[in-house]
């Protein structure tokens, strides 16, 4: 298969997913080891998720294969026992699945120039997870499902001059909404004369770009803007209950909610062997919708209207605001290449939780400030088979995070009982990566 070709079905494919689960465990072994801190670093197939203006640096084509594991052990510990603790989602599911990148130059009078990238992550268990949870019981913002879905970043970089680089990108990922389900009953013969379901997914975008000045050749400055996107649910349903009268109702959420995020980034490569980088994160967390479902019911009908029924049922359940707040969050890492077989890798972060103390009655929703840190490594070797001419790279990380503790104080008219929480996270990341 050709370069171009090879190319053009991997575009074909990427466009069927979505990113996120980048942002919370990382993008590759070399990027999870360096505690995400690639604004103005990433330097192979994971530049199309931290700056698609650097899928422009890497000399050759390049392609990567991963698996990942990340496992949050989380403690929630009821401190009122005149009440009942519904911990149905105090344990959130590992994170287990895999890793595709592919990123180069185009040929021609464009090489060098231009540059194409794509990420996919591919959960094991479940394609897409959309999980809103009951008010009344504590759920783990950051982990509940969020890394059960497939995500996606796409994009193309380019060098504008020697000193500087665009890129632009895009998220992709899809609403379920529709007309929904309609039936009809008829109740005096018992019969379903109508019954069906029209729902789809539609296609949901946002942007992602960023840029890269270096002033010198060992120093870069990277900024990158990432849009706002979520899952939309809105699933209808009307029975149309001949001579008595109809009966609609409408579920609706949203899930999979990322924010407005600003990143801006420096890395100094001090000597050949030794880069440092320091990464800054403001995300707009005070957008944020509920997590929670919302769901209306609507009793009509000239029947029901002359009895004084039409809206005895009706009903729209409440909608309290998250009160999230913006954060500023860091990351830091350092990469040495002992020689030009293995480099050693190493970072830290810092994330300030979004999520206000959850004191008042109608939310239990459990975040707090983490803090983290990793190692890695990566060495290459020569084909023993000589099937590929190039070397092949091994990454490997490991993560480790611990979420501060914290207490919820619930009044006393609360059916949710007082409880405190925190947590660790734990996680190993490896690769198998070729340029070609």
């Amino acid at each position: 298969m050709t370069r171009r070709a090879l190319w053009l079905a991997g575009l074909l494919m990427a466009f069927a997913a979505r990113a996120e689960v980048f942002d919370t465990f990382g993008f590759s072994p070399r990027a999870t080891a360096m505690s995400g801190a690639m604004t103005a670093e990433a330097k192979d197939y994971s530049a199309v998720f931290y700056n698609p203006a650097l899928l422009i640096r890497p000399a050759d084509s390049t392609f990567g294969l991963g698996l990942n594991f990340f496992r949050p052990i989380t403690e929630v510990t009821q401190t009122d026992s005149s009440k009942v603790l519904d911990c149905t989602y105090c344990t959130p599911p590992d994170t287990i699945g895999s890793s595709l990148g592919i990123a180069g130059p185009l040929g021609g009078k464009l090489h060098n120039r231009v540059a194409l990238g794509l990420g996919v992550h591919l959960p094991f268990q479940r394609l897409l997870h959309v999980d809103l949870p009951d008010p009344n019981r504590p759920f783990w913002y950051q982990y509940q499902a969020q890394s059960e879905r497939i995500e996606l970043f796409a994009g193309v970089g380019v060098k504008v001059f020697d000193w500087l680089q665009l890129g632009v990108g895009v998220q992709v990922l899809a609403n379920l909404v529709g007309p929904g389900a309609e039936t009809q009953v008829d109740l005096f013969s018992k019969q379903v004369k109508v019954r069906q379901v029209d729902s789809e997914l539609q296609t949901r975008l946002a942007p992602n770009a960023g840029l890269v000045v270096q002033p010198i050749s060992r120093l870069r400055f990277g900024f990158v803007y990432r849009g706002e996107i979520m899952v939309n649910l809105r699933i209808p349903a009307t029975v149309d209950l001949q001579g008595v009268g109809t009966l609609a109702f409408t579920i609706e959420g949203i899930a999979h909610y990322s924010p407005h995020t600003f990143n801006l980034g420096v890395a100094w490569d001090v000597t050949d062997e030794l880069t440092l980088t320091l990464d800054g994160s403001y995300e707009m967390w005070s957008r944020a919708p509920s997590p929670y479902m919302k769901i209306s019911i609507d009793l009509s009908g000239d029947v029901l209207k002359a009895l004084g029924l039409d809206q005895a049922l009706d009903l729209q359940s409440d909608e309290q605001a998250p009160g999230f707040q913006d954060t500023i969050s860091g990351k830091l890492a350092a990469e040495y290449r002992l020689n030009k077989r293995f480099s050693a890798r190493a970072g830290a972060f810092y994330r300030p939780t979004h999520v206000p103390r959850q004191n008042v009655p109608g939310t239990n929703i459990l975040d707090g400030t983490t803090l983290g840190g990793s190692l890695g490594l990566g060495f290459n070797f020569d084909d023993p088979l000589e099937i590929f001419a190039a070397p092949i790279t091994i990454d490997l990380a490991g993560l480790g995070a611990v979420v501060l503790p914290r207490e919820t104080r619930k009044e006393a008219t609360d059916t949710v009982p007082s409880y405190t929480y925190s947590a660790k996270v734990v996680g190993v990341s490896a690769a198998v990566r070729y340029d070609f």
